[in-house]
Parts: structure tokens; sequence; C-alpha cells
């Protein structure tokens, strides 16, 4: 029951954002099913040209018109079918920059403690290779699932009209290949599903150890690592080669039953043509409607058997869906998400409040550091944190900011746990991604623009760093943020949050590496976002400390 909820899950999330695209989606099946027609116009013209040249003795030249006919058919069959995979494209395209858009919103909202308990190998392929298994389903499987239909439904009604037995036997034959291709791909959806499995678990499992080289090369256990990669690597292919067999099987399958129909369609018109079938309209048939129903004959079966190609795109993209249906919550599956919305969501300006009863923090119930605290605070106010080093300051702000559970009590903002509310933290040692700093202002903010950017920079003093580079904001920066100092990266990390506010903003020891002039860019950014947010703060500056509506003194166990 559960593995069939979470299969329902991930067919939700494809529908929701089938529905988002659906315009593109149906322009793409006209664009088909005029494609079909303009086929069809085609082999009908050539059709009529053999017949008048080997049957009626007619010149080429007599045949003008039905020859640039044909031409002219086939040209717009090809445009047809050009624009057709374009706006498939583009309905994919789009519809895995909204699932990405949704990922990502969800990291934003969930803690730092979450993402530390998820392998960031399983995270990025979720984020890179899920959402892209999804594009055969959007490009290829969805609008071809209609064309099965419409298509054959076309070609039989013009078969009819030349010979209703021909019809028929396509009628007869046409269910065999959706019956065998559901039974394939009943089979094939448990195998994608485990394939997902399986390459999510390989590339935690890969980082993990590409993360932790140094140790394992400190204690000798290269060999160890490299076996069970092997092992898990091993395991991965057989998933794999299990998937393409299926597919290989079922492809051959498939083509034997539409090559059997085909052929006894061909014994029908050749001995109606000798005169060896001459009941029901097999006497009315002619080189001209046996020729045309024969060339229509692989046509009708043509969108059937890219259906059934395209069925294994369709079980990819269930088994993808699924997995980051587990991952999103209901609400998260059944809202469209664009970078301008979550923007506005992230920087909401309503009134917040922070509230913690009877708190204690701490690693675990054995080693309670502070506690337990009654706090309360709302929008526009500040809560700075002193006391000795090893006090429990930062452990405080951990716990707020979601990295440690707290040992007992309640924490809640807005009404609702810290980890359902996006928050700002910036550490001591802030972080850096190897990128422009463009790319490390808008990691948190998406939607920022240049200007944006460089008043933020303006704001703390940095724009002179900027300024003195000839690529500007493209100027790239490592992970270790070389050429920069300490302070630098702290306030460059601050800017971030100018960019992105939240309604609870985290501070450890703000101003502690700023020399005096980078101290008073920092303390007036700060007191400009303290009316916006709530601002908690852990610092020993008497200038940070004006800022206060309430201080928190941390002391030792023991200590008066």
């Amino acid at each position: 029951m559960h593995d069939k909820s979470l299969i329902n899950a991930g067919r939700l999330l494809l529908k929701n954002l089938t529905q988002q695209q659906h315009s593109r989606l149906y322009l793409a099946v006209l664009l088909g099913v005029m494609a079909s027609i303009a086929m069809i116009v085609q082999w009908y013209a050539l059709a009529r040209l053999t017949y008048a040249v080997l049957i009626q003795q007619q010149s080429l030249v007599e045949q003008s018109l039905i020859i640039g006919l044909m031409v002219l058919a086939l040209i717009l069959r090809s445009v047809l079918v050009r624009a057709q995979e374009h706006y498939a494209q583009l309905a994919s395209l789009y519809a895995r920059e909204a699932l990405r858009n949704q990922i990502l919103f969800k990291w934003r909202q969930i803690s730092a403690l979450q993402h530390s308990q998820r392998s960031p190998g399983s995270a990025a392929s979720q984020l890179i290779e899920d959402v892209e298994a999804m594009d055969g389903y959007f490009a290829r499987f969805w609008p071809q699932q209609l064309l099965a239909v419409l298509t054959p439904l076309i070609i039989v009604f013009v078969v009819f009209y030349y010979n209703w037995l021909a019809a028929i036997f396509l009628l007869l034959a046409a269910p065999l290949i959706p019956l065998f291709m559901v039974l394939v791909g009943m089979g094939a959806e448990s195998i994608n599903q485990r394939f997902f499995n399986q390459r999510q678990r390989l590339a935690g499992h890969f980082l993990d150890r590409v993360k932790h080289l140094t140790t394992l090369k400190l204690f000798a256990a290269e060999s160890a690592a490299l076996t069970e990669v092997n092992l898990r690597s091993e395991d991965y292919r057989q998933v794999v080669m299990k998937t393409l067999k299926l597919a290989f099987l079922s492809s051959a399958v498939l083509e034997f039953f539409t090559s059997v129909a085909i052929a006894t369609i061909a014994i029908y018109i050749g001995f109606s043509l000798l005169g060896a079938i001459s009941w029901g309209p097999s006497a009315d048939i002619t080189l001209f409607s046996g020729l045309f129903i024969l060339l229509l004959a692989p046509e009708f079966f043509q969108p059937l058997r890219n259906l059934s190609q395209f069925y294994h795109d369709r079980a990819a993209a269930l088994a993808a869906a699924t997995q980051i249906a587990t991952y999103l919550d209901q609400s998260d599956i059944t809202k469209n998400l664009p970078a301008d919305v979550i923007s506005k969501q992230q920087s909401n300006s309503a009134i917040s409040k922070l509230i913690t009863t009877n708190l204690s923090i701490g690693y675990s119930a054995n080693e309670k550091i502070q506690g337990p605290l009654n706090i309360e605070l709302t929008t526009g106010q500040c809560l700075v944190i002193s006391g000795p080093s090893g006090s429990g300051k930062t452990t405080l702000l951990h716990t707020l900011a979601g990295y440690l559970p707290s040992v007992s009590g309640e924490l809640l903002l807005n009404n609702q746990p810290i980890t359902k509310t996006a928050i700002r933290y910036l550490p001591q040692k802030p972080w850096i991604i190897n990128g422009s700093w463009a790319d490390n202002l808008s990691v948190l903010a998406p939607q920022a623009t240049e200007q944006a950017m460089q008043k933020a920079l303006i704001q703390l003093g940095l724009e002179t760093l900027i300024l003195n580079r000839d690529n500007g904001l493209d100027s790239q920066l490592n992970e270790h943020g070389e050429g920069l100092s300490g302070g630098q990266l702290q306030r460059m990390a601050l800017a971030r949050v100018i960019l992105s506010p939240a309604p609870l903003i985290l501070l450890d020891e703000p101003t502690a590496s700023l020399d005096a002039e980078s101290r008073q860019y920092v303390l007036a950014v700060l007191a400009e976002l303290k009316s916006q947010c709530i601002l908690v703060i852990s610092s020993h500056d008497p200038e940070v400390l004006a800022l206060a509506d309430q201080q928190l003194h941390f002391k030792f166990k023991g200590d008066d």
C-alpha cells in the first residue's frame, strides 16, 4: 500500500507538470496530426503517380501537378514534424525548470539538520539526473500517446473509403501492440524504480568516499573502499542491463506483430489483384488503391510502435517522479513556483514571531549546555547573546538554525517548527562556492539583479573590489576565497543576506574579524536589517550590544 501511494504521488506530480504545459503539448499534438495528414497526401500522390505511369502509360510531364503535390506534402510534413518536436521540447524544458524550482524551494525551506542527514550525491542526482529523466515523458511520450490514437484513426477512415476489409484487418491487429505494451510496461516500472534507487545510492556512496578520501588514506583503507565501489557499480550495471534487456525484448516482439499484420494485408491485396480473392471489396482493388493501402499500413502502425518505444520514457519519468514526490510535500507537488514567486514568498514582510518555551540546548540529554530558555521576539527586535567561549552561544545559534535538535522544550517560528520556515544563518567562517562574484551573491537569491548585487556591495564597502577587476561581478572566486581577507569574505556573505532576507537572521560574531571601517559598514547594515526581521546575534561588541532589545548572557554551569 505504501509503494502504491508513492507511485500515486509520482503520477500526481506528472499530472500537475503536464497541466502547466498543456497549451504547448496540445499544440505539438495538433502539429503532429497535421503532419500525418501531409503524410497521407504524400503517399496518395505517389500511388496516383505510379498508377498513371505504369498502368495508364502517361508521361511524367502530364503528372507534374501530382509530382508537385507529392513534393509539397513531403516538405510540409518535414516542417510540421520539426515544429511538433520543437513545441514538445519547449514543454519539456519548462516542465523541468518548474520542477527544479520546486525542489530548490524545498531545499531553501528545510533546515540545515535535514540537509546534513541526506547524502549530497543523492541530492545532486535528484536535482540533475532525476529531473532530466522527465525529458522523454514530455518531449516524446505525452504527445505520442494522443497521436497513437488520432493518426491511426485518420488512416483507418481513409483505408475504409477504398477497402473496408483492409480497414478491418488494421483494426483487428492494432490492439495487440498496446496490450503487449501495457504488459511489458508493468515490469518496466518496477525495474526503473529500482534503477533510480540504485543510481541515487551509488551517487551518494561515491561522493562520500571522494569527500573523505584523506581519511581513507590515513587509515590505509583505499583498497577496501575501491572494492566496495566496484561492488556497488556492478549492482548498478546489472539493473541497467535488465532495463535494456526488457526494452530490446519488447521492441523485438512488437516488430514481429507489426510485420505479421502488414504481411497479412500485403497477401490479401496481392491475391486480390491476381484474382484469387473475389469476395467482398476485393474485386474493386486496383494498383492505385492497393499500393495506397500498402503504403499507409506501416504508417498506421508507426505511431503505435513509437508509443511502445516511448513507453520506457514514461516508466523512467514515473520512477523519477516517485522519488522526487517522496521528498516534496503534497502542497509542493500541486503548486507552480517560478523564481519570482519563490523570492516573494521568502521575502514576505509580515510580522514574524520567535518563541522558545523551556528550551534546553546541547548535544544530548546528558550534555545539556544551557536551559531552560524562554524567549519571545518579533520582527524589528534584536537579541544579542554574550558569554565566555564554550558557554553555548554558537550551540544556541545552531539550534535556532536547525543544525541541532533541542534537548527539550519547544521552538516555534510563526507558530511552526523552526525547520518549516526559511531562515538565514551567517557563521563565523562563511562558505564560498567555486564561481563568480555574481554566482556567490545570487546562490540564495537567484532572482537578484546586477544592480541589486552592486547596491549590496556598496552598502558593505566592497564595491572597490569589483571596480578594480576587469570582469566586475563575473570575476572568479575559488571555494577558499583566495585573495580576500576573512573580513571581506564575511561581508560578502552578509551581502547574500541583504539580497535574500528571511523572517529570522542569525549571526555569529559578525564584527569579530573586522577593522574599524568595515565594522561601521556591518553595523549600519544590521541596523537596517533589524526593522525587516528578527535578529539573533552572538557578540561581545559593545556597538552590537547597543542594537539589542533583549540580551542573553551565558555562564558556565556552576558559575553564579
